[in-house]
């Protein structure tokens, strides 16, 4: 056996590989629902037979100018069908899409494109302004947007011409691949290329009631591994996917009832922001059995807002882009399970473990490291194994997450490790006292960080987003948590914010948020 095929089959038995690959889900589902809508974007519906088609001739563009295995295409863009058409022409040809969060800084994104490899870049003709920042560092920029970017830059090359001027050869099976690298949103550092292989859509349709047929809108930045898969399963499947460019309530609540959605993805600030719209209370959305959400926590009001209207739809899920998904939790258990973050019980597949520091399995009731272990783990981070290897523990992926296993073994998330504020030798959880603040009536968000203290090493600062009008002081924070949390528990200062600082999915950037709140408490002390 050769080294190279040797380090294949390697490869292939760490990572497993995908029942069907991209492109192959895509051409069965061509050649047995040739009329059926696999993705309606705009005003444009593309069926599984029109996708293929063009997604085999956009592989076949690439492998002309000479793409092919191993290869990183990154994709800078909004939500848009080409955004999917090129996921399935990339791993078609054993490529990697590199997907880019579009709300990074430039200089991050510019990064991302350099340090995954690069060979060309996929830009939508909004971003047709980072051309000159991204055209030094790869070999072709290539626009999906032609006509919204006209005429193209200069050395640009044009995604429809391509496509037009291509063969429609199908790509031979030895070339198909399915590996994807996401560039993950964290809160503090660089983005980190995680790749993966496997992406387990059978588990996720399993675990979440996701039905061959569904209508399923989708909202969520592709750029994202939630928008991404949960925009990739219904087509993978043979339902449809409702793409939005990009969210806004009233126009989703529309989509929703126009076109009978029967699932929808709803990262818990759009869920919030769509419960809030005018139109929820009187929107016709009968057609739904399923909501997804996940990425965040979904607090009680909300859970109980969306059960009030549409009944036990509810599927909240838990995830990282190095795990996948590992927990569910969905139906009546929602309600029943509302009090604290129950994220559900393990995925089918998934065994989980919770460590504590010295590596033991922590008992029943106590918070531990959540540790996964599951067919669609990732495969590492890109050109990184000591940052990979501080992941694993042993056959278990962790990134960091804590958590602790109810009597009935339901898995209730409190934090991560970096949320721990450890003051005076003890641990304490900023997730558990920031439900507590927001149940203030004056009080529209709170953070928690740990700030610098000479006696206790680190105390607790709330960081709180005041209701519209409220006049409420660190005294009045102060008064509620003497009668709402532990002594140890309550924050020691207190500062005020217009927002908090958040990424695309809505996670707070508590790395940026502690600098901020270090530097208010230290010049409220000199003043």
């Amino acid at each position: 056996m050769s080294q190279t095929k040797k380090k294949e089959r390697e490869k292939k038995m760490a990572f497993g590989e995908p029942s069907l690959h991209l492109i192959e889900a895509l051409r069965l589902n061509a050649r047995r629902l040739p009329r059926q809508p696999a993705m309606v974007f705009k005003d444009r519906t593309r069926t599984y037979a029109e996708m293929y088609a063009r997604a085999t001739r956009f592989a076949n563009a690439l492998r002309a100018r000479g793409y092919g295995k191993d290869d990183k295409i990154s994709i800078l863009s909004w939500n848009h069908d080409d955004f999917f058409m090129a996921l399935f022409a990339i791993t078609g040809i054993g490529a990697v899409p590199a997907l880019i969060n579009y709300r990074i800084t430039d200089d991050d994104i510019r990064y991302c494109v350099e340090a995954s490899d690069s060979r060309a870049l996929l830009l939508g003709g909004t971003f047709a302004d980072k051309m000159a920042l991204l055209a030094p560092a790869t070999e072709d920029v290539i626009f999906m947007d032609a006509d919204a970017t006209d005429p193209l830059p200069a050395g640009a090359l044009s995604l429809e011409a391509l496509i037009a001027e291509a063969s429609d050869e199908e790509i031979p099976r030895e070339m198909w691949g399915s590996q994807i690298m996401l560039h993950t949103s964290g809160t503090t550092g660089r983005p980190k290329g995680a790749l993966r292989t496997r992406i387990g859509f059978e588990e996720r349709a399993i675990e979440q009631g996701f039905r061959m047929d569904d209508r399923k809108l989708c909202i969520a930045p592709a750029c994202l591994g939630t928008g991404c898969y949960y925009g990739l399963l219904p087509m993978y499947f043979g339902g449809t996917s409702y793409l939005m460019e990009q969210f806004d309530p009233d126009a989703a609540i529309g989509i929703m009832e126009r076109e009978r959605i029967t699932a929808a993805l709803l990262l818990p600030t759009m869920l919030r922001d769509i419960v809030d719209s005018p139109r929820w209370k009187t929107a016709d959305l009968g057609a739904l059995h399923l909501i997804q959400s996940g990425a965040g926590e979904v607090d009680r009001s909300l859970k109980e807002a969306v059960i009030e209207k549409c009944g036990p739809i509810l599927s909240i899920w838990a995830a990282s882009s190095e795990t996948g998904p590992y927990a569910n939790v969905k139906g009546t258990d929602v309600l029943e399970k509302a009090d604290g973050n129950c994220v559900g019980r393990v995925f089918f597949g998934t065994e989980l473990k919770l460590l504590d520091d010295d590596g033991n399995e922590v008992p029943q009731g106590e918070v531990g490291e959540i540790c996964v272990k599951c067919d669609s783990q990732f495969d590492g981070y890109y050109k990184d194994p000591e940052l990979t290897e501080s992941t694993r523990r042993g056959a278990f992926i962790t990134v960091g997450d804590l958590g602790y296993l109810d009597p009935d073994g339901y898995l209730y998330f409190t934090g991560r490790k970096r949320d721990v504020i450890k003051s005076g030798g003890i641990n304490i959880y900023a997730p558990e006292i920031e439900e507590k603040l927001r149940e203030h009536p004056a009080i529209a968000d709170a953070a928690c960080v740990g700030v610098p203290d000479p006696k206790w090493i680190e105390t607790v600062c709330a960081v709180i987003v005041r209701e519209a009008g409220a006049d409420l002081t660190a005294a009045d924070v102060d008064a509620f948590c003497q009668t709402a949390l532990a002594g140890y528990k309550r924050p020691r200062k207190v500062v005020f914010l217009e927002s908090l600082p958040r990424n695309l999915t809505g996670r707070v950037l508590k790395a940026e948020l502690r600098e901020t709140a270090a530097r208010m408490v230290a010049e409220a002390e000199a003043s």
